[in-house]
């Protein structure tokens, strides 16, 4: 069984799907007792299968020899899971909003994946595309998260992305209009955030824990004048669009689809 791809794919996914494929007969009770060795209740199976509570690293170590497949790849989900709990546990305290706009079954940070892969879908150069091709990019990024995601998701994000002026349409073709997403009310800025969290603690575990040579780490420092910041923001991100440019590419078949996150602060 192939390990997740997705970064918001999260280890709930990984027991369902593993539970799903080995046969209809396999019950919560069954995938437990026999599959899992007893170890845990069904009723704790079946709250972990929809994201209530966390494996323990022993069950891990059970579903991996399940799954024949090397259990680091799956701890690590386990661990990404606690950290961007605890990050957005912290941060809804921090920014409050309404709820306004949210779906149900749906974390912030897999509202943020989608607005992400839903620009990523549209040519840079601003031409048009069908939007059938389109919601059948952004139907994939769905699959990708994992079983039970409403479909309404799809067009929570497309209603995102027409709100904020970042595509167009025009009957059945759509457009990208900018590339960066800026989030406006509470709601979208907690998503953001919680995206952020993911990405990093991906890219971290992957590099210092699976020694993962397709994702980068780094942190560089520098001495800086203040009324210089400005435009070293501004000479980055032109940068990284040039590069971003000149890797990226229109076909789909055998690509990856890498989420690059650059931050920089005043320490």
């Amino acid at each position: 069984m192939a390990p997740s791809t997705s970064t918001f794919k999260r280890l709930k996914d990984i027991f369902y799907e593993t539970r799903v494929l080995m046969g209809r007969g396999y019950t919560l009770n069954k995938f437990a007792t026999e599959a899992l060795g007893g170890t845990v209740d069904p009723v704790m199976l079946s709250y972990i299968e929809k994201g209530k509570r966390f494996a323990t690293e022993s069950l891990v170590y059970k579903l991996a020899r399940v799954r024949e497949q090397d259990p680091q790849d799956l701890l690590v989900l386990l661990w990404q899971d606690r950290m961007i709990h605890a990050f957005s546990r912290e941060l809804r305290r921090v920014i409050k909003g309404d709820n306004k706009g949210r779906v149900d079954g749906v974390s912030d940070a897999e509202v943020a994946f989608m607005v992400s892969r839903a620009i990523a879908a549209l040519p840079d150069d601003g031409s048009w595309v069908t939007a059938v091709r389109w919601r059948q990019d952004l139907q994939t990024a769905l699959e990708e998260l994992g079983q039970k995601r409403p479909q309404s998701l799809v067009k929570t994000v497309a209603n995102i992305l027409l709100e904020h002026r970042l595509i167009e349409r025009n009957k059945e073709k759509v457009r990208r209009l900018e590339n960066h997403y800026v989030p406006g009310n509470s709601e979208e800025k907690r998503s953001l955030a919680v995206e952020f969290c993911g990405i990093f603690a991906k890219g971290l575990l992957d590099k210092m824990v699976r020694q993962d040579k397709e994702s980068y780490v780094r942190n560089h420092y520098l001495q800086i004048s203040p009324d210089r910041i400005e435009d070293f923001y501004r000479r980055l991100d032109q940068e990284v669009r040039d590069i971003v440019g000149e890797y990226a590419t229109e076909e789909r078949t055998g690509k990856k689809f890498l989420n690059v996150l650059i931050t920089s602060t005043p320490l």
